[in-house]
């Protein structure tokens, strides 16, 4: 079975795209790794934030999560808006 994918929205602009599988978060705002990097893998999600503003907020809400629907929770109780895709 396929690993659910996830968007979540603050009003009509896209803050995040996730997969509920373990793997890296990346920042679209932020430059690519250097070559040879390893990324950092998360045990429960993988995703990427679209927007800068947003990624404090969000990662606070991750750190405070212990599974991928724990963290969809929180982030509508934050106000955000989450949609299976």
């Amino acid at each position: 079975m396929d690993p659910k994918r996830y968007q979540v929205f603050w009003g009509d602009q896209l803050v995040l795209e996730l997969v509920d599988e373990p793997g890296p978060l990346i920042s679209k705002s932020a430059p690519p790794p250097l070559p040879g990097t390893e990324l950092v893998l998360h045990p429960f999600l993988s995703g990427a934030a679209h927007v800068p503003e947003h990624e404090g907020s969000l990662r606070e809400a991750l750190q405070r999560s212990v599974s991928t629907d724990d963290y969809l929770t929180i982030l509508r109780e934050l106000g955000y808006r989450v949609i299976e895709a």
